[in-house]
C-alpha cells in the first residue's frame, strides 16, 4: 500500500502551460497562439466563464484546420467540449502542432478561465550501443542458465 502511494507521488506532474482569463466578444473566437507540444502527449484543457449563461467551448485543432478557420472555411477538430459555461477537454494530440481555441457562442462578450495542461508520456529510448549491450547481456544470462540446466538435466538422466 505503502509502495502504491510512493509510486503515485513519484509521478510527473503535467506542465501547466496556459493559465489565463481570455475576453471574448460575442460570436467571437480566440486561440492560443503557441503550438502545445513537439511530441505527442495527452492535453488537458479546462475552462470556466464568469457568468452561468455563457455559450463557450474549447476546440483543439492543428496548423491547417487553424488555417482553414481563420480563412472562414469549414475545418476538422481534434477534440472539443461542449458549449456551456464550463467545461473539460482531455485528448492525445499526436500533431506537434495542435493549438487550443476557445469560441463563445453566446449573444453577450464573456470572459473565459482558460487552463492547459500538458502530459508527456515519459517515453524514453536507449542509445544503440545500450540496447546491443542489454541484449548481449540477455543472451548471456541465457544460455548459462540453459547450459546449467542441460548439465543437471543429463546427469539426472545418467544417474537413473
Amino acid at each position: 500500500m505503502i509502495a502504491a502511494l510512493l509510486f503515485l507521488l513519484a509521478a510527473p506532474r503535467p506542465a501547466v502551460l496556459v493559465d489565463k482569463v481570455f475576453e471574448i466578444p460575442a460570436m467571437q473566437w480566440r486561440y492560443w497562439d503557441r503550438p502545445l507540444s513537439e511530441a505527442p502527449a495527452l492535453v488537458g484543457c479546462e475552462f470556466a466563464a464568469e457568468t452561468r449563461d455563457a455559450r463557450a467551448r474549447v476546440v483543439l485543432v492543428n496548423r491547417a484546420e487553424l488555417d482553414q478557420w481563420l480563412a472562414g472555411r469549414d475545418h476538422e477538430e481534434i477534440g472539443s467540449t461542449p458549449v456551456g459555461p464550463r467545461g473539460m477537454l482531455h485528448v492525445a494530440a499526436h500533431d506537434p502542432d495542435a493549438y487550443v481555441v476557445i469560441e463563445n457562442r453566446g449573444p453577450r462578450p464573456v470572459a473565459v478561465h482558460l487552463r492547459v495542461f500538458l502530459d508527456e508520456p515519459p517515453v524514453r529510448y536507449l542509445s544503440r550501443e545500450r540496447q546491443l549491450a542489454v541484449i548481449a547481456v540477455s543472451l548471456g544470462v541465457f544460455l548459462a542458465i540453459a547450459t546449467l540446466s542441460a548439465r543437471k538435466l543429463l546427469k539426472a538422466v545418467g544417474k537413473g
